[in-house]
């Protein structure tokens, strides 16, 4: 083997050894997809399917730069590809005209395209920086990460996000040759298209990507290095940006043309308040997987050994500091070689940015998240963990440059490799799925919108033309209808036609639509085409004016009497145009700059692999592969394990609820006990589908006392994201909430409850006995303590309807009231909460009083107690203490109250009425309330 090794280093154009063990584990870290066909249709890989397929339609009917998808959200076209990076669909499209590749192919060939990109990059900025050897653990680390390796590509299936964060090692290499003059044109070149590419992606990571790499330009020219180099740093960053104006510039300037519905209210799925980790989970190892799951349970975290490796690379700065303050350089001994001030530099912002990324993360960085304008668009805090996994491996990289220089350091680099291929093991084993992936035809797409509610291939129809977001809008038979038979798609409203009219489908494209039309009479053609900047109608090569039909949105233009030819086309709009100008421009600039940039100013030849690290580092990686194949593999039962159907061994506790003979509830994880108010309580539920299902049911959890007084709440339309329509029959769905509760809620015990409502029925599903008999409809799975805040809430926390400062001589203030809503329908109840604050430790008042008043001023209804249904009274709260006290009138008989209008207003009372400090009497009006009889 020696000898091979040797004729292979005396060869005179032997490739760099490091980059190939390099593209050798981005080959392992993606063997699921090349070692099983198809791919998920549990995961977002679905929806990057259809869409990948559907800009292939477009493709092939000539329209070289998709805006408009004709064929998604029931066939009224959606204009997703104007605001959704779609890079990573048109490199699906090139590899699906390969022989033997189809779009699903394709996909996966994007996927595996990434691994390559992360692998290679990650090592070319380790070596870079720290040499070989550093970049081949940069490599591994950031590859093999579990964000990387399996929960972008496996558990969440998200292919822009996976493509766009493995471009990042690339981008951050060709900046810093650019900026430390050891690269000329091809790093100038490779920092303006890797930026672009990432941006091309996915929007998001491209911005999180832009912000970090100007962070690096600027640390690297106000801290040494990279001043000569600045002009062309921004040069690049230009360039970037003009490149793809084509795609950004009508997304900013056509925003108000869709509802871009991406950020949730408070305690919604995509509410950042939500997501944040404790750090204990970030520091986590990656657990075993339970594969009877319909998609495993596994944690976002760093890794175990890519955080581990980071450490010495802290320990070196810190040591590093010491010896500057004290006079002694960063290139002491022991530390950094001599004249490497510009990498102890780089790896010291590397560090710094991972730790920032850290703090995002917790949730401690609430502040920020709802302070900084544009940050809540990111929705979820853990998509920080990628750029972090990549700051994180640049410190790895540091680490290992810091063994001492010897015999040992080759083998301490193979251990460490070996450590990072060795921890990743439980998240190399994704869940297998099927191999048939099913049809992505227009009509397939059509078909699978209509079962599953994902409509335009988004889960919130984020991008939804706003005329046609007034109203819910339903498939129309007819259209879905043509899409079943050859020949052109038939978007005619014919309904509406008048007598002896007549339209005919004269050519279609994807773009546009030719019709012939007679009509004895004028009127108004109704096509089912959403509305979105760009359509033009031509009447006889006349443009005409397009009404905007709702509250569907359609196209409708009014058609003269007589014969006519029909022209419908989707065109460029004024910021398109400008867009595609700035990119020419760009594209023009670019060419010149590459021309005109100065040779490197540094030996631009990299360090060599020598042949001891050749030999120790590849066998590291053969020995991880021989044993993973032959041993670990086999074996099931070892780093996986697969719970039998109709049973959730990853349960933290066991409970067994037959919900209508449909579903099942297994078990629960309830981590913590005990919350404080305002703070977030986690639960798990383990579900079984015990029959198909018909039609898609919602789970609420709720935190209540009694049962009918919410004291937080979630509702999830799909539980565990995934409709009940599609749940197997031979794994659980297991389901995660963050449930908050309500700022203001008195300490005490309270139950957690857990039901199973239709979505659309307006009903819950019975939960069922051993015997088979009704006993409700929902369980109480736990109870948990509610503990005193940290901190008192502000009033503009408590999401009051109308504040006031009503204080009374009990030693209690009336801060403000909440009302569920204004108008209420008999029978039914009426909600409405009352905040109030302790003025003193245990204040004299004794009750609280909602009272009606008519129209007149008489009383109609008083309704007394104790705050927080009795279970709180006031002679037990401490001064400063916000209380939330919530109230349910229900008025279920015919005499309970008249229709109409009523005040209302609370009185408090002690020995006697207590009237408020400057008031004349003991009643505070609040507001008003309708109620409407049932007809």
């Amino acid at each position: 083997m020696y000898r091979v090794l040797r004729f292979l280093q005396r060869w005179r154009y032997r490739p760099d050894w490091g980059l190939c063990l390099a593209m050798a584990l981005a080959l392992v870290a993606a063997a699921p997809f090349f070692t099983r066909p198809g791919l998920p249709r549990q995961t977002d890989a679905e929806l990057h399917v259809y869409r990948a397929a559907e800009l292939g339609h477009a493709l092939r009917s000539g329209v070289l730069y998709a805006r408009w998808a004709p064929d998604l959200y029931y066939g009224y076209g959606y204009p997703i590809f104007n605001y959704y990076a779609p890079l990573t669909y048109y490199l699906a499209n090139v590899f699906d005209l390969l022989p033997g590749v189809d779009i699903v192919g394709g996909v996966k060939a994007v996927f595996v395209l990434g691994f390559l990109a992360a692998s290679a990059g990650a090592y070319l900025l380790g070596r870079e920086l720290f040499g070989p050897a550093p970049g081949v653990i940069a490599a591994a680390s950031f590859t093999f990460a579990p964000y990387i390796v399996f929960i972008d590509p496996h558990a969440r299936g998200d292919l822009a996000e996976h493509f766009a964060i493995c471009l990042m090692p690339l981008s951050f290499y060709a900046f810093h040759r650019l900026l430390s003059g050891a690269g000329g044109r091809w790093a100038f070149l490779g920092g303006v298209l890797s930026l672009a590419a990432i941006v091309f992606s996915h929007n998001l990571l491209g911005l999180v990507a832009g912000m970090l790499l100007l962070g690096y330009w600027l640390w690297l020219v106000l801290l040494g290095g990279g001043r000569a180099r600045a002009g062309w740093g921004l040069l690049a960053f230009t360039l970037a940006a003009m490149l793809i104006a084509f795609f950004w510039l009508p997304f900013l300037l056509e925003r108000g043309a869709i509802k871009l519905d991406v950020v949730d209210s408070e305690g919604g799925h995509f509410d950042f308040h939500n997501h944040f980790l404790t750090l204990g989970e970030l520091l986590a190892p990656s657990p075993v997987l339970d594969l009877g799951a319909t998609a495993p349970r596994f944690p976002y975290n760093l890794g175990l050994a890519q955080w581990l490796l980071a450490l010495p690379a802290i320990a070196a700065i810190a040591l590093a500091m010491r010896r500057v303050l004290r006079g002694r350089g960063p290139g002491g001994k022991g530390i950094l070689r001599q004249g490497d001030c510009f990498l102890f530099r780089s790896l010291c912002f590397f560090l710094s940015v991972a730790l920032v990324f850290v703090f995002l993360m917790l949730p401690v960085s609430t502040i920020i998240w709802e302070r900084v304008p544009g940050m809540r668009y990111f929705q979820f805090p853990w998509r920080f963990i990628a750029p972090a996994n990549l700051m994180l491996a640049v410190c790895a990289a540091g680490g290992v440059f810091l063994l001492q220089v010897g015999r040992w350091r080759q083998r301490g680099a193979a251990a460490i490799l070996l450590a990072v291929l060795l921890f990743s093991l439980p998240a190399l084993y994704p869940p297998m799925w099927s191999p048939d992936f099913g049809g992505v035809s227009p009509q397939d797409i059509i078909a699978w919108e209509e079962k599953y509610h994902a409509l335009g291939t988004t889960s919130t129809g984020d991008f939804l033309p706003v005329e046609a977001a007034l109203a819910p809008v339903r498939p129309m038979p007819s259209l879905v209808e043509s899409y079943a038979h050859p020949g052109p798609v038939d978007r005619v409203n014919r309904a509406v036609l008048p007598d002896r009219a007549t339209v005919e489908i004269v050519d279609q494209r994807a773009f546009y639509d030719r019709f012939s039309v007679y009509t004895p009479k004028e009127f108004v053609f109704r096509l089912y085409i959403f509305y979105f900047p760009g359509w033009r109608v031509y009447i006889d090569g006349q443009e005409a004016e397009i009404d905007v039909a709702g509250p569907e949105g359609f196209i409708t233009v009014v058609m003269p009497e007589g014969a006519h030819d029909v022209l419908v086309r989707f065109e460029d709009t004024p910021p398109r145009t400008a867009g595609w100008i700035i990119s020419a421009v760009g594209l023009a600039g670019l060419v010149i700059a590459v021309i005109r940039i100065p040779c490197p100013i540094l030996d631009d030849r990299p360090a060599t692999f020598n042949l001891r690290l050749l030999f120790w580092l590849g066998g590291a990686l053969a020995l991880f592969v021989l044993v993973k194949g032959a041993v670990i593999d086999p074996r099931d039962g070892w780093l996986r394990y697969t719970s039998p159907p109709g049973q959730a061994r990853a349960a933290q506790h066991e409970l067994r609820a037959n919900f209508g003979g449909q579903i099942e509830l297994l078990g629960y994880d309830l981590p913590k006990s005990r919350v404080r108010s305002g703070e977030t309580l986690s639960l798990v539920l383990y579900w079984h589908a015990l029959a198909p299902m018909g039609e898609n049911y919602q789970t609420f959890v709720h935190v209540a006392r009694p049962l009918y007084i919410l004291w937080g709440q979630v509702d999830r339309p799909n539980p565990g994201d995934f409709p009940t329509t599609r749940w197997p029959l031979d794994k659980y769905v297991w389901d995660a909430y963050e449930v908050r509760i309500l700022p203001g809620t008195p300490p005490g015990e309270y139950v957690v409850n857990v039901g199973i409502p239709s979505w659309g029925g307006g009903y819950r599903l019975p939960r069922y006995d051993e015997g088979g008999q009704v006993v409700g409809d929902s369980i109480v799975v736990s109870t948990v303590e509610v503990l005193p805040p940290r901190r008192q809430p502000t009033p503009a926390e408590l999401g009051m309807t109308e504040e006031m400062m009503a204080a009374f001589p009990g030693g209690v203030t009336l801060l403000g009231y909440a009302q569920a809503c204004e108008q209420v329908t008999l029978p039914g109840e009426w909600r409405v909460t009352l905040f109030w604050r302790a003025d003193r430790d245990m204040p004299s008042a004794r009750i609280r009083e909602l009272v009606l008043l008519d129209a007149e001023g008489q009383e109609v209804k008083r309704f007394s107690g104790a705050p927080a249904e009795g279970t709180y009274p006031f002679e037990v709260w401490r001064s400063g203490e916000v209380v939330r006290d919530p109230l349910r009138l229900v008025f279920t008989e015919p005499g309970d109250i008249e229709a109409g209008v009523y005040r209302f207003g609370v009185a408090v009372g002690a020995e006697s009425p207590l009237a408020p400090d400057g008031a004349t009497e003991a009643f505070v009006s609040l507001g008003t309330v309708e109620f409407v009889a049932t007809e």
